[in-house]
């Protein structure tokens, strides 16, 4: 039998997936915060970056700026 609302099973795995992101962003804030590697106005544009685009600026920051914490 079909379910009229069969998309509503993705919602486990879409929690577990939403967490993992949170936890992730919020390392990587985190991680910004303490780099004392980059300059000041770099750190906060990577904070409000962070805090405004959420997953996108974490993902960039990680492949731009973390290796160098």
């Amino acid at each position: 039998m079909l379910k009229a609302f069969a998309w509503m099973d993705l919602g486990g795995p879409l929690i577990i997936v939403a967490l993992v992101v949170l936890v992730f962003e919020i390392y990587m804030l985190i991680n910004a915060i303490q780099n004392t590697r980059i300059s000041q106005n770099a750190k906060i544009l990577w904070i409000v970056g962070m805090l405004l685009i959420h997953p996108i600026v974490a993902i960039a920051y990680y492949f731009t700026d973390y290796k160098k914490a």
